[in-house]
């Protein structure tokens, strides 16, 4: 019996490795604004917990002033950074999304042709026995 060869099996394995490469994008992304979350959080708890701190005199209040400034611009710029791969992390779930179809239509496409392929096969097989039970009894 022949053997199955799907004509666009390379372009079949590229669209698998690109939804491939496409996951592990989303989920490297992912992972850094779930990180980021994470580290903002911190920052807030941390940033609430310095201003429960009661300072003693006028140095320590300008200190204390100064650091929670910083404190909050640092908070800024981690809500900012999470937000620009809040946007990253859905565009890389878009291309997942896109490559996954790609490659489900590639995979679509070689079932129909293995499909059409086995009922050629079982045809010709058919005729083939047809033909030799015909030959038998002949003889």
């Amino acid at each position: 019996m022949a053997k199955f060869k799907f004509r666009l099996e390379k372009l079949l394995e590229y669209r698998r490795l690109q939804e491939k490469w496409a996951k592990e994008a989303y989920l490297e992304a992912l992972a850094r604004r779930v990180e980021t979350e994470h580290e903002v959080e911190q920052a807030k708890r941390h940033r609430a917990y310095v201003l429960q701190a009661k300072p003693c005199g006028l140095d320590e209040r300008v200190s204390l002033d100064a650091y929670v400034t910083r404190l909050e611009d640092e908070l800024r710029a981690a809500e900012s950074a999470l937000a620009v791969l809040a946007n990253e992390t859905e565009s890389a779930l878009q291309e997942w999304h896109r490559a996954r179809s790609d490659s489900e239509a590639m995979e679509k496409l070689r079932q129909r042709e293995l499909e059409f392929w086995t009922q050629e096969q079982n045809r010709r097989e058919q005729t083939e026995l047809d033909e030799w039970a015909v030959l038998r009894r002949a003889a």
